[in-house]
C-alpha cells in the first residue's frame, strides 16, 4: 500500500480531489458512435455497385429511364438488405458500458461508504463480498474464503481463489491470485483490496482500447469483389474507347450514334445483377445459417466462413460442454469408471469392464454430496447446476447412483461448516443423526494437503490404519487421475464428540480417508466428428485457452486434434516470441494454453501474415480484440459478453463448436453460388461485346440495338442468375481443401474458359446475323438477339455444378427452371407480340431461323460442360471455375 500512499483507513477527501484531477474518472471514455446514417452510406462504398450507379447514370443521359430505374432500384436493394444486416454491428463501447460496475463500497477517512464506481482512484480501499462485480483492477490485501470468477477476462473456467500473497511481477494475469480485476464477478467469500488501476488503465480498459484501436478486417468477399469490379471497371473503359473509336472511323455511321451505341454497351459490359445476386445470396444464406445455430450480423461473414482456412477456438464451452463431469473414483483400492457426461444425472459404474454396483461408494458419495452447496435442477428436459461446477459434479455423481441430498438431510441435519479456503484447500461440514448425538465431519479436498491429516482408510469395507504404503499407493492413483488431466478432489471423513461448536484444526485431524474423485469437462459428442470433417476439408484447428495445457492437451487427444509433432505453446512463451520467431512456427501449433488477450491477438496476425484466413471464437472481454481483428469473429451465444457479441461478425448461438464446421460448409456454399452467377454473366457480357466489336472490325451493320442489349443485361441473363443463387450445395463441398486466400477474383483457368464461351457465342451470334441478314437488318438483328438469349438460357444450365450434368437432377432447383422459362417466355414475347416488335426492332421468326438458332446456341452448354472435365482431369477442384472466379 505504500507504493500507492494509501492505509487501510482509506484516502482522505483532498487527497481524493488531487488523484482524480491526475487519473481522471474511473470510467472508459465514449468512443464515436456509429450512425444509421453512416451505416447505410457506407454500403456504396462497394466498387461494383458504383459503377453499376455510374452506368444507371449513363442510362439517364441516353434517356433509357426504364433501364435506369432498373438498375438503381438494384443498387438500393443491395444497400438496404447490407444495411439490414450490419445496423447494430458497431457498439463494442456501449457494451463495455453495460458490464462496469456502477457502484462501490470504499473505505475513506476510517469510514465505509458507498459510492458510484466512476470516482474511485487509485488508493482508495474498497471492500468485496459475494455477488459483487469488481469496479477497478485492486490488490488483495484481506481475503475470507475469497473467490473470483475471472472467465471473462482470463478465460478460467474455474474460479479463481484468491490469497494475499506477493507475486513476481512477471505472474501471467491468470496466476495473479493477489489480485482482482474490473468487471469479475465475486462468487464466494468476502475481502479487502485496494486500488491500483481505474479507467482505461485496468486490464479491461487495455482491451478497450485495443478494441478502439483495431482496424476491422474486410472479409474476403469484399477483397475479391473490389479487385474483380475494379478489373471489370478498366475493361469497360478500354471497350468504349476502341467501340467508339472503330465505329466512328466506319463509313456511314455518325459520332453522335456511336456514343450512344458504346456507352450502351459500356452499361451492358457492367454485370449490372450481380450486386444484388451477390447481396441475395448471403442474405439466404445468413437465414440458412440462423437455421443451424450461426446468427450472422455482417453481411459478407456469411461467405467468409466458407474461405476459412483455420478456426481458433476456445476450449471451454466450445469443444467442451462447460459441464464438469465425475469420471474416475477411486475406492477401497479399486479404480471405478462413471459414464455419463454433463450435468445430465445418467450413466454406469464400471471395474475392469464390468459392471459396478454403487452401494458400495456410498460412503464416499454422501460424504461429496452433503460437502457441498451446489444444487441439481432440470427444466424443460436441460439438466443446470446452480453454484460451483466441481461440486455439481459431485452432485450430479450422486443422483447417477440414486442418491439425493433431500433423501439424507431426511435423516440428518446440518450444524456446522466450515468453507473452504485457498490455506488449507479443504472444506468441512458437520452433520448431525436426528434424534442422536451421532456426529459426522464430511470433507473435501485436495488430495495431498488431505491425506496428510488421515491416519487412517476404507479398505475391504472397513476401517484400517493407514500406513505409508498405503498413502503411497493413493498418491500414485492421484498422479495418474491428473496425468489425464483430471481435476481431482480428496474424501475424508470421521466422528466427533457431540459439541455444540467445532475448530477446523480438531475437526480436520485424524481423518478416515475415502477416496479420490477425478472429473472434467468432457468433449462435446459431436466435437470429434467436427475435427475429423476440418481435416477432410483441409481446414486446421487450434485450441486457444486460459487453462492449463495439460488439460487442454489431454481433450485435444480425446477429440482427434492433437498428434505426434504437433506443438503446444503457452502465452508466456509466445510473450517471448518475435513475430518472425512465431510465423515460423504457428503452422505446427495446435494448443495455446494460459493465452492473455494480447497474445490471442498476436496467434491472429501470425496466421493472417501466413496467408491464412482466420475463424477466432470467443466469450470473453478477453477475446475482443483478437475477435475484430480475425477475418471472421465468432462470439459466444449462450455465454458470450456482450463486448464480444459486439465486436464479432458472427454469433454462435449454441455455443457448439460443431456448428461452426456446419457454417463453413454452408459459407462455401454461398461462395460457390456467387460465384457461379458471376462466371456466368461475365462469361454472357463478353460474348454479347465480343459480337457487337466484331461487327465493327469486320464492318458489319450493328448486330443489336442498344435496347436489345440493355434488356438481355437486365433481364434475360440476371433473371435466371438469381436462380444460380438458390442452387443445392455440392455434396462434396467439405471434401476439397479451402481456396487459397492469395487467389484473384478472376483466376488464368476461369478467365481461360470465360473467354472461349464468350468468342464462341460471339462468333456464333455474328455467323447467325451473318446468314440472315441478306433477308433483311431487322430479321438478322431479331435473330442475333435471340441466339444470344438462347446462348445464356443453355450457360446457366451449365453452371449448376461443378458435376456433369448428367448426375443432376435437373428438377431440384426449381427457381432456376422458372427463371429459364420467364426469361424465354420474355424474349418470345418481344419477338412475338406485335406492340413490342417496333420497341425492340423485331420480327417474327420461323421454324427454319429457330432450328439454326438453337443449334448455334446449344454450343453454350457444350462449352460448359467441357470445362467441368477438363477441370476434374486436371484435379483443380478447389480453383475450379465456380469456385475460384
Amino acid at each position: 500500500m505504500s507504493l500507492l500512499a494509501s492505509s487501510r483507513s482509506g484516502l482522505s477527501d483532498s487527497e481524493i480531489r488531487v488523484r482524480l484531477l491526475k487519473y481522471g474518472f474511473n470510467e472508459l471514455p465514449k468512443g464515436k458512435r456509429t450512425t444509421a446514417l453512416f451505416i447505410f452510406l457506407s454500403q456504396f462504398r462497394n466498387f461494383l455497385i458504383l459503377l453499376l450507379s455510374v452506368a444507371a447514370g449513363v442510362s439517364i443521359f441516353l434517356r433509357e429511364f426504364v433501364e435506369a430505374g432498373a438498375m438503381l432500384f438494384i443498387v438500393l436493394l443491395s444497400a438496404l438488405l447490407g444495411f439490414v444486416q450490419e445496423f447494430r454491428a458497431e457498439k463494442a463501447m456501449e457494451a463495455l458500458e453495460k458490464v462496469s460496475a456502477p457502484t462501490a463500497r470504499v473505505i475513506r477517512d476510517g469510514r465505509e461508504v458507498k459510492i458510484a464506481a466512476r470516482e474511485l482512484v487509485p488508493g482508495d480501499v474498497i471492500l468485496l463480498e459475494a455477488g459483487d462485480i469488481v469496479p477497478a483492477d485492486s490488490r488483495i490485501i484481506e481475503v475470507s474464503n475469497l473467490q473470483i470468477d475471472e472467465a471473462a477476462l482470463t478465460g478460467e473456467s474455474l474460479p479463481s481463489a484468491k490469497v494475499t500473497s506477493q507475486f513476481k511481477p512477471s505472474t501471467s494475469i491468470a496466476d495473479q491470485e493477489n489480485m482482482a480485476f474490473m468487471s469479475t464477478v465475486v462468487t464466494y467469500g468476502k475481502g479487502k483490496a485496494v486500488v491500483t488501476a481505474t479507467g482505461l488503465n485496468t486490464e479491461f480498459g487495455k482491451i478497450a482500447a485495443s478494441i478502439q484501436s483495431t482496424r476491422e478486417t474486410k472479409t474476403p468477399l469484399q477483397v475479391k469483389f473490389e479487385q474483380m469490379a475494379r478489373q471489370i471497371g478498366m475493361a469497360v473503359l478500354v471497350l468504349v474507347f476502341f467501340v467508339f473509336i472503330g465505329g466512328s472511323m466506319k463509313e456511314g455511321s455518325s459520332v453522335s450514334t456511336m456514343l450512344i451505341f458504346a456507352l450502351s454497351l459500356a452499361v451492358a459490359a457492367v454485370p449490372s445483377a450481380l450486386p444484388a445476386i451477390v447481396t441475395i445470396s448471403l442474405a439466404m444464406g445468413a437465414k440458412s445459417l440462423a437455421s443451424k445455430n450461426m446468427i450472422v450480423k455482417k453481411l459478407p461473414a456469411a461467405e467468409s466462413l466458407g474461405a476459412v482456412t483455420v478456426i481458433c477456438s476456445d476450449k471451454t464451452g466450445t469443444i467442451t460442454k462447460d459441464e464438469m463431469t465425475v469420471t474416475r473414483l477411486y475406492h477401497d483400492g479399486k479404480v471405478i469408471l462413471v459414464s455419463g457426461s454433463g450435468y445430465e444425472p445418467t450413466g454406469q459404474f464400471t471395474h475392469e469392464g464390468k459392471e459396478f454396483s454403487p452401494k458400495s461408494l456410498e460412503l464416499l458419495l454422501r460424504t461429496g454430496l452433503l460437502c457441498n452447496n451446489a444444487r441439481l435442477s432440470s427444466s424443460d428436459g436441460l439438466w443446470k447446476i446452480a453454484g460451483d461446477p466441481t461440486e455439481g459434479s459431485l452432485v450430479v455423481l450422486a443422483r447417477k447412483a440414486g442418491l439425493s441430498r433431500e433423501q439424507l438431510l431426511e435423516k440428518s441435519s446440518l450444524v456446522q461448516e466450515l468453507p473452504f479456503d485457498s490455506e488449507r484447500k479443504a472444506m468441512s461440514v458437520i452433520f448431525r443423526t436426528k434424534g442422536t448425538r451421532e456426529t459426522y465431519a464430511y470433507v473435501k479436498g485436495a488430495p495431498d494437503l488431505l491425506l496428510e491429516k488421515c491416519d487412517r482408510f476404507v479398505s475391504g469395507g472397513k476401517v484400517q490404519r493407514l500406513t505409508q504404503k498405503d498413502r503411497q499407493r493413493i498418491l500414485e492413483i492421484n498422479n495418474s487421475f491428473a496425468e489425464d488431466a483430471l481435476r481431482v478432489l480428496g474424501i475424508a471423513y470421521r466422528e466427533l464428540p457431540f459439541l455444540s461448536q467445532y475448530a477446523t484444526d480438531s475437526v480436520e485431524a485424524n481423518l478416515v480417508f475415502v477416496g479420490l474423485a477425478g472429473m472434467l469437462d468432457p468433449p462435446r459428442e459431436e466435437v470429434a466428428r467436427a475435427i475429423a470433417e476440418c481435416h477432410d476439408a483441409g481446414i486446421k484447428v487450434m485450441i486457444i485457452t486460459g487453462d492449463h495445457a495439460m488439460t487442454a492437451k489431454a481433450v485435444a487427444r480425446q477429440i482427434g486434434l492433437f498428434s505426434e509433432g504437433d506443438l503446444v505453446l503457452t502465452g508466456e512463451e509466445i510473450e517471448k516470441m518475435s513475430e518472425y520467431d512465431l510465423s515460423k512456427v504457428i503452422g505446427h501449433v495446435r494448443i495455446i494454453a494460459r493465452a492473455l488477450p494480447i497474445q490471442k491477438s498476436k496467434v491472429v496476425d501470425a496466421l493472417k501474415r501466413n496467408g491464412h484466413v482466420v475463424a477466432m471464437t470467443g466469450d470473453g472481454v478477453n477475446d475482443a480484440p483478437a475477435l475484430k481483428k480475425a477475418d471472421v469473429g465468432i462470439a459466444m451465444g449462450l455465454t458470450g459478453t456482450d463486448v464480444s457479441k459486439e465486436v464479432s461478425k458472427c454469433v454462435l448461438a449454441d455455443d457448439n463448436f460443431a456448428t461452426i464446421v456446419n457454417a463453413i460448409s454452408e459459407g462455401r456454399n454461398i461462395y460457390d453460388k456467387v460465384i457461379k452467377s458471376t462466371r456466368y454473366l461475365l462469361s454472357c457480357n463478353i460474348g454479347e461485346i465480343v459480337a457487337v466489336f466484331l461487327a465493327i472490325l469486320l464492318r458489319f451493320p450493328l448486330p443489336l440495338t442498344p435496347l436489345q442489349i440493355l434488356l438481355m443485361n437486365l433481364v434475360t441473363d440476371g433473371v435466371p442468375a438469381m436462380g444460380l443463387g438458390v442452387e443445392p450445395a455440392e455434396d462434396e463441398v467439405m471434401k476439397r481443401p479451402p481456396r487459397s486466400p492469395r487467389e484473384k477474383p478472376i483466376t488464368a483457368a476461369s478467365l481461360l474458359l470465360v473467354l472461349i464461351f464468350g468468342l464462341v457465342m460471339g462468333f456464333g451470334t455474328l455467323f447467325i446475323f451473318n446468314l440472315f441478314l441478306e433477308r433483311g437488318i431487322d430479321l438478322a438483328r431479331t435473330s442475333a438477339f435471340t441466339t444470344l438469349v438462347m446462348f445464356e438460357m443453355f450457360a446457366v444450365l451449365g453452371s449448376r455444378s461443378l458435376m456433369p450434368f448428367r448426375k443432376l437432377n435437373p428438377f431440384t432447383n426449381k427457381w432456376l427452371l422458372g427463371g429459364v422459362t420467364l426469361s424465354v417466355l420474355i424474349q418470345l414475347s418481344i419477338v412475338y407480340w406485335a406492340p413490342l416488335q417496333p420497341v425492340f426492332d423485331t420480327v417474327p421468326l420461323g421454324l427454319y431461323e429457330w432450328t439454326r438458332i438453337l443449334l448455334v446456341s446449344s454450343l453454350g452448354f457444350l462449352i460448359m460442360e467441357a470445362g467441368k472435365l477438363f477441370f476434374n482431369q486436371s484435379g483443380n477442384h478447389g480453383s475450379a471455375p465456380s469456385a475460384s472466379v
